[in-house]
Formats: C-alpha cells, sequence, structure tokens
C-alpha cells in the first residue's frame, strides 16, 4: 500500500490542532520552513524520512502515528478512540484519565476479563 499523502497531512494537521500548534511553531520546532509544513499538510509535497522523523519528534509522536492510515500493519494506537481521547486532554486531564484507565485495567484483569 502506497503512502497516502493527504491522510498524512490531514493527520499532522490534526495533531498539530490538538497540541495547539501553528504551522509556524511546528517549523520552528522541526528547523522547517512553514511552507514546507504547509506543502507536506495539503499534500502538495512528500516528505523525506529526515522530515517526517522532524516533524513527529516536534509533535511528541511516533511517525507510526503520522502514517498509520498508509499502513497495513501497525502497533500504533493513533486511530484509537482512546488515543483520540487522550490527545483532547490538557496535561491533568491526561494523568487523571491515563491512571483511571490503568486501575480499571487492574480491576479487569482481577475479574478475568
Amino acid at each position: 500500500m502506497p503512502v497516502d499523502y493527504h491522510k498524512l497531512g490531514d493527520r499532522i494537521k490534526y495533531i498539530r490542532g490538538q497540541k495547539e500548534v501553528s504551522q509556524e511553531k511546528l517549523a520552528e520546532m522541526s528547523d522547517l520552513s512553514r511552507e514546507n509544513i504547509n506543502r507536506i499538510e495539503n499534500a502538495n509535497k512528500i516528505p523525506g524520512i529526515d522530515a517526517l522523523v522532524r516533524i513527529a519528534n516536534a509533535l511528541h509522536v511516533s511517525v507510526d502515528d503520522l502514517l498509520v492510515d498508509s499502513l497495513e500493519y501497525s502497533v500504533s494506537t493513533a486511530d484509537s478512540e482512546l488515543h483520540r481521547l487522550l490527545l483532547d486532554c490538557n496535561k491533568i486531564e491526561e494523568q487523571i484519565t491515563t491512571k483511571t484507565a490503568q486501575e480499571l485495567k487492574k480491576i479487569l484483569y482481577r475479574l478475568g476479563i
């Protein structure tokens, strides 16, 4: 399956929006130009591996999370409901949600589920 650059751009834009990072800020954080970020997000430019790694590092996600729509097999949870929920959380909400999920998992394990 080839890389779907439209979905890649949409995912970068979505994650950037969730983290409230402008194209300018992402460009600064990834040492790319704002024009390159814009072209990548709009599928007008095919990013190299170095650019993808820089963007992923700047957004604190894995490259797998950026490419999940183009992968036939991925261990990424980027398209899961829980992942989308966590992306929408501030730091305190993320910590509370994570601790709650961990405790729920322990309870389910003890119940044999």
